[in-house]
């Protein structure tokens, strides 16, 4: 906008030069020259009372000298847009109030009117003189202003107390090479044409929030509220894909153009890959409630697993009165999950999920699956369904044995712990019968299963249960008596508590 807008020099310059003809003090006229006729409309109006002389009228007016032998252009096209936009204004103040050719004052005004709104900017009369004002602002954030730039694009500007301030110009910076990073992304606003002069860049105009989005669609379906997640979801993956930290997801800052979700605010954001973001804990923020805790300590503890809490706080929220809080039940409780370790370590993760609590297939098709991720020590949601579905039959031992699940012992610490509890109760009382006539093979298995729970859980419940298991095997097998042994020796407390 800065370059372009000195084609108004340019115009005023066709407008205002014209031929002039030098005149001593007796009157006398001399050389033809051309030359700026602004002085004469200055003398054919009221302003001419208030000021001594064109000279003056510029200097008090736009803080700018004035030279009547040079073009606009030449005088103040290097400017900085501020001057510019005051020198304009001060301009067509004279022509506004003039007589002189006073035919085409109207026009003037008129055509760079409108070519001053194609950038946002608007003139107002205040204290008798015109002035150019950007005062298309459709919203203020904590430490940027958003203006409307045209029908399509809007200005994102950082607050002038803070563009004196250099670590705030960075981090502005900041946010925008993050947003051009992520410019082939289609969940992430697009932004453009940065302007070191003005501390402002561009960016596409969308609808509306999501927040206002949900409150204009009180109806909204569920297929609707299933993309919307979807979209969220797919544009993080690609925001931490690219080795970046939004830091800050809320409704204010998840946008809707064309029924689409588009991420934006990256004011916060953290770029892992060159680590240099700027991070304050007094940064003000617009909503707390879908912020990790951790973050109200310091805002330098949030990261990806931050992220993933934060969308599983939204995903909660907008399905709060949708049948799809209860199918995602399970997702949005690990998403949260207060033990940062048994959240979800990536949005792959989590869209897989979302994927398998949300899709219609076969049952037959279903239970394939989840064979496939249980032999994979995959936790998912359908995994722990069907997991507490066969404790709650009595039948988790028979299914460990019929399948040799030698690892599942991963899986038992992927449940929660009343859960863990509950499966070992299950062993317990099982395994004994599911072990099957003269397979004592299979009480390796258990034990196996057991030694894996007792070293790795941090449940003294679990631990103790796990215990009875080993113990309960080590009576049929050498293997599982080897492990009874080596536990002993590392956890003596277990023993005495069974004895």
């Amino acid at each position: 906008m800065e370059s372009t807008i000195n084609k108004i020099f340019e115009y005023f310059d066709k407008e205002f030069l014209e031929e002039r003809v030098e005149v001593d003090e007796w009157g006398n006229y001399g050389t033809h020259y051309q030359g700026l006729a602004l002085d004469c409309y200055l003398d054919n109006s009221v302003l001419g009372i208030d000021y001594l002389s064109i000279e003056d009228y510029f200097e008090t007016v736009a803080g700018v000298d004035y030279c009547e032998t040079d073009s606009l252009f030449a005088q103040y096209s290097t400017e900085s847009l501020d001057v510019r936009l005051k020198v304009i204004g001060a301009i067509l103040t004279l022509v506004k109030f003039s007589t002189y050719h006073k035919e085409n004052n109207d026009r003037i005004i008129s055509k760079t009117t409108s070519f001053l709104k194609r950038f946002g900017l608007e003139i107002k009369e205040e204290a008798g003189t015109l002035q150019i004002k950007n005062d298309y602002k459709i919203s203020s954030g904590s430490y940027c202003d958003i203006y409307i730039f045209n029908d399509q694009i809007l200005k994102k500007r950082l607050k002038d107390i803070y563009r004196v301030k250099p670590e705030w110009k960075k981090r502005f910076f900041y946010e925008y090479e993050n947003m051009v990073k992520l410019s082939k992304s289609p969940y992430v606003l697009k932004a453009f044409n940065y302007s070191e002069d003005e501390d402002s860049y561009l960016m596409e105009r969308c609808d509306c929030n999501l927040d206002d989005y949900l409150k204009k669609n009180p109806f909204i379906t569920d297929d609707i509220l299933l993309k919307i997640i979807n979209e969220i979801l797919l544009g993080m993956k690609d925001v931490h894909d690219a080795g970046i930290i939004h830091r800050d997801l809320h409704l204010g800052n998840i946008l809707i153009k064309d029924g689409n979700v588009i991420l934006s605010d990256f004011g916060l954001s953290k770029d892992t890959m060159i680590n240099h973001s700027l991070k304050s804990t007094s940064t003000p923020k617009n909503s707390h409630y879908f912020m990790d805790p951790v973050g109200f300590a310091s805002f330098k503890d949030l990261d990806k697993l931050s992220d993933i809490y934060s969308v599983g706080k939204i995903i909660d929220y907008i399905t709060r009165e949708s049948e799809l809080n209860q199918k995602l039940s399970y997702v949005i409780e690990k998403a949260i999950h207060r033990d940062k370790k048994k959240r979800y370590q990536s949005f792959d993760d989590l869209i897989q999920d979302v994927d398998n609590a949300t899709k219609n297939i076969t049952e037959e098709e279903k239970t394939k699956r989840i064979f496939e991720k249980i032999k994979k020590a995959e936790m998912t949601s359908d995994v722990e369904e069907f997991l507490l579905d066969l404790i709650k039959k009595d039948e988790l031992s028979y299914y460990i044995v019929s399948n040799q699940l030698y690892n599942f012992g991963q899986l038992l610490l992927a449940l929660k712990e009343v859960d863990q509890v509950a499966a070992l109760e299950e062993l317990n009382r099982n395994y004994t019968a599911a072990t099957g006539y003269g397979h004592f093979e299979n009480y390796d298995l258990f034990a196996s299963i057991a030694n894996y729970a007792v070293r790795n859980s941090t449940d003294s419940k679990v631990k103790q249960y796990a215990y009875n298991l080993l113990e309960g095997c080590s009576k049929y097998r050498y293997r599982a008596a080897d492990f009874l042994r080596e536990i002993n020796i590392r956890y003596p407390m277990l023993r005495k508590q069974t004895s």
